[in-house]
């Protein structure tokens, strides 16, 4: 029997349709696999030069359940957060249960302040502490702990309650599961640094760019690869290799050139590292901001401040300066206690480590660093005030501009020496600075 004409056509129809919705498939998931083996050999890449490595299982997880989280949008916030659980387990697997469990508790509580900080404070500080304290020469008691992930969830806790508190919770937060709600502590980037992402960071639309992406990892491979060529150029400016005789009798340009260079690369290894989370947060359809927004060229203290570690910022803001009473009461009082709180809270270690002291190389040489530049940004407030400026962050050239991104830049390199020149006793440090402005 010979088929007709219609029948032919009618079967080379369906064959061509069939063909043609193979080869859209293959146009939809072109993108997102190119961006996810990008993304991949550059977090593998870049990753350690700018130290901090990433386990190839932690990798393959994150990398994996982007693509996951493409195919299934409807269910975005479950699946990224069993990603970056399943990525903790792949850099810790001991740790992960204690965070699972410290997570739903948090979310138990989360509606009452006074059980939300009981659970926090017992598990995330008072615990960890008591276990190294009590156990000491027995490091099976708490090497398993992670602590980065018990910073996290404490500085994420304060942001939702901080949001919670002022009722400015987002409609998808206020009404999260668990699942959902525990985005914000199995975050899929957290594995590789983790980051104070708030509700509002998160509790949003998400759509992939491939632009968003590919800037992102630009960014973090130019930071690696000058972050590298930099000490290539200049194996012996490190603050490591300076001591106090030198510091005394070298020419003021190299003391200058040592202060430039290290603070330089403290804002190409900070700003870097966290654009690799950003990058994560990317691939996964977030587009959240940089971290950094080009600090090195801010002109003034204060625009500085608003460039740099803004993340962090806006935790500061919500828990220490806006309650204080901002601009409207105390305004520099405000802003010194709120950089007292960054020592207290981001960098002494305090908050989430292993450890009830606090030691030398934190509170003591952070706090210094922090009223310096708490100082700094209140002189320029005063000065504005005086001057009756208008505030301006538009990033723009003039002759005025450079010059204060000179001043600005030089006076925060000179105040990074107070906690990066570890290698000198503090008297020193501070020598060194006196050298640098020819007091000495």
């Amino acid at each position: 029997m010979k088929a007709s004409t219609e029948d032919l056509e009618g079967g080379s129809g369906v064959v061509s349709t069939l063909r043609e919705n193979e080869l859209v498939g293959v146009r939809r998931w072109a993108v997102p696999v190119a961006l996810a083996a990008a993304t991949a050999a550059g977090v593998a890449t870049f990753g350690p030069l700018l130290g901090m490595p990433v386990r190839a299982a932690t990798l393959a997880v994150v990398v994996l359940g982007a693509l996951v989280v493409e195919a299934i949008p409807a269910r975005a916030f479950e699946l990224a957060t069993a990603s970056g659980l399943l990525a903790l387990a792949a850099t810790n697997h001991v740790y992960v249960a204690y965070h699972v469990a410290l997570v739903a508790a948090l979310f138990a509580a989360r509606n009452t302040t006074a059980r939300l900080a009981f659970v926090l404070l017992a598990l995330a500080i008072w615990l960890p502490k008591h276990l190294f304290a009590a156990h000491y020469h027995e490091p099976g008691f708490y090497n398993w702990l992670n602590e980065p992930s018990l910073v996290l969830a404490i500085f994420v806790t304060a942001s939702w309650w901080a949001a919670h508190r002022a009722d400015r919770l987002p409609p998808v937060a206020r009404e999260a599961s668990l699942a959902t709600w525990a985005a914000l502590y199995f975050f899929p980037g957290h594995a590789v640094n983790p980051m104070v992402y708030g509700p509002a960071d998160l509790f949003r639309a998400r759509r992939l760019e491939v632009r968003g992406v590919l800037t992102a990892l630009l960014l973090v491979a130019g930071k690696a690869l000058a972050h590298t060529a930099l000490w290539k150029l200049f194996p012996h400016a490190r603050y490591a290799g300076l001591d106090g005789a030198r510091a005394i009798a070298a020419p003021r340009a190299e003391l200058w050139g040592v202060v430039a260079l290290n603070y330089v690369d403290l804002a190409l290894t900070l700003s870097g590292t966290a654009d690799l989370a950003v990058l994560i947060a990317r691939l996964y359809g977030w587009q959240l901001p940089n971290a950094f927004n080009f600090a090195l060229l801010a002109w003034n203290p204060g625009e500085l401040w608003r460039r740099w570690g803004i993340y962090n910022r806006k935790l500061l803001l919500q828990l220490v300066y806006f309650p204080l009473g901002g601009a409207n009461r105390h305004r520099y009082m405000n802003v010194m206690l709120t950089f007292l709180g960054s020592a207290l809270l981001l960098h002494t270690g305090f908050f989430g480590s292993k450890y009830w002291e606090v030691g030398v190389g934190g509170w003591r040489d952070e706090t210094i660093y922090f009223l310096i530049q708490g100082a700094l940004v209140c002189a320029w407030i005063a000065l504005r005030e005086l001057r009756g400026g208008r505030v301006d962050h538009t990033l723009r050239w003039s002759w005025s501009r450079a010059a204060g991104t000179v001043a600005t830049q030089a006076a925060s390199a000179l105040a990074h020496v107070v906690i990066l020149a570890t290698a000198l006793p503090l008297q020193d440090r501070f020598a060194l600075i006196a050298r640098c402005l020819g007091l000495r």
